[in-house]
């Protein structure tokens, strides 16, 4: 008996530090790709490069890909490039025009293919919508990556208003291609720099301020992806969040207080100045806490009551990493999609059946009717002189019976 409790307990001990293992491996082996397309997806992934330092390793891939060589050349040595299309623009970019973009990424799809040859479990696009090679090049690149079955994500952002008409109606022309080929995308319009600050600011300035909103909720993303928590989210859950296709997503991070009250800290994380969301359409909805072990269990009830309270039909996954550096702080970060986009669409669809059956509806023929098969509804004066015309009807009968047989005979025959 002894032997055998000896060779049951030695499996027990492995079996756990193999789960332990697994966790941790799991994480590890979770690889993700960065691409910036076109000038400003370029700028936007050099800046984000610098903020993310800690996960620009085997772990994180950050590529930047381009028509205009001489762009990609003034990029950080760290980032990796890729230029395309040189046969027609000879390297020197697409002059803003988004038809040669599109005909450049065309042309060298080949060479494009080559970005997805990694196998990474994540692909993230990001552009600036509205000029030539990134407003091109993106539909293209999205197309393919939904052709080889892979998991996407894309960062938007749109022009200022001030930069025309024109511009904006190319950018949401592009935008309309891009997401057939993703799972989920969020929009960052340019406009909503105004909002993160009131003072006077240089245009540089204030692009960076966009890109630090956007380095944030990535980290905060990426930290809840790569850190084992006592309440582990993990790439199966990330998954799920994405599942589907054409999905707006909403992404944010927030740093608050143990003490803080907690509508301060809903509000900080539900409200992300430069996005435009509603709760109330998300399906899915996964947030993770960070903190130290003395987190109150009433503030995490809380701020998950209060998520729930905005989607409420969503599928929420929870998730609870301790970090002992944090004292007194606490670092959530929070990523929804919604289904918004296809309930629009169906609903234009049953809009437009809708019009169709009340046009056909118009031409349909309508038979005819024998009168002896139609109940004729009268009103009471119609009705009172009908029975009128009854009573004369029988009374003139009644006159013609009074007569003697012999004279009615006669007047017959007459």
């Amino acid at each position: 008996m002894k032997k055998k409790l000896k060779t049951i307990k030695k499996p027990e001990v492995v079996e756990k530090k193999s789960l332990k293992k697994d966790v941790e491996s799991t994480a590890k082996k979770v690889k993700i790709k960065v691409i910036g397309i076109g000038g400003g997806g370029g700028n936007i992934i050099a800046e984000l490069l610098k903020k993310l330092k800690d996960f620009s390793t085997q772990k994180v891939d950050f590529v930047a890909v381009n028509t205009d060589s001489q762009a990609l050349k003034s990029l950080p040595k760290a980032l990796k490039t890729l230029s395309f299309g040189n046969k027609l623009t000879r390297g020197l970019g697409t002059g803003r025009d988004a038809e040669i973009g599109e005909k450049a990424a065309k042309e060298d799809i080949e060479k494009l293919k080559e970005l997805f040859s990694d196998d990474k479990d994540l692909y993230i696009f990001i552009s600036s919508l509205g000029g030539g090679t990134g407003t091109g090049a993106t539909p293209v690149l999205t197309k393919l990556a939904d052709e080889m079955g892979l998991n996407t994500l894309g960062i938007f952002t749109l022009p200022f208003t001030f930069e025309g008409k024109k511009k904006m109606d190319v950018a949401l022309k592009s935008l309309e291609k891009i997401k057939e080929g993703l799972n989920a995308f969020l929009i960052l319009p340019n406009e909503k720099i105004f909002t993160l600050t009131k003072e006077e600011i240089s245009f540089a300035d204030s692009l960076n301020l966009l890109n630090d909103r956007l380095a944030e909720s990535l980290e905060g993303l990426l930290r809840t992806i790569y850190s084992p928590g006592l309440i582990n989210i993990d790439w199966a859950d990330i998954k799920t969040i994405l599942e589907g296709k054409r999905k707006i997503a909403y992404l944010n991070f927030c740093k608050a207080k143990s003490s803080q009250n907690v509508e301060d800290i809903a509000k900080a994380l539900l409200k992300n100045p430069i996005l435009e969301y509603k709760f109330e359409n998300a399906d899915n909805v996964m947030f993770n806490v960070e903190a130290s072990k003395e987190l109150s269990l009433q503030l995490l009830s809380q701020i998950s009551e209060r998520i729930g309270e905005l989607a409420p039909n969503a599928k929420i996954i929870f998730g609870l990493t301790q970090n002992p550096k944090l004292r007194n702080e606490l670092r959530v970060t929070i990523l929804a999609t919604s289904s918004e986009v296809e309930k629009k669409k169906s609903k234009k669809k049953e809009e437009k059946v809708g019009k169709k059956k009340k046009i056909k509806a118009k031409k349909v023929k309508i038979p005819k009717i024998e009168e002896k098969d139609v109940e004729v509804r009268r009103n009471a004066l119609e009705i009172k002189e009908a029975e009128k015309k009854e009573e004369e009807k029988e009374e003139e009968e009644e006159k013609i019976f009074e007569i003697p047989a012999f004279l009615r005979k006669s007047k017959d025959k007459k």
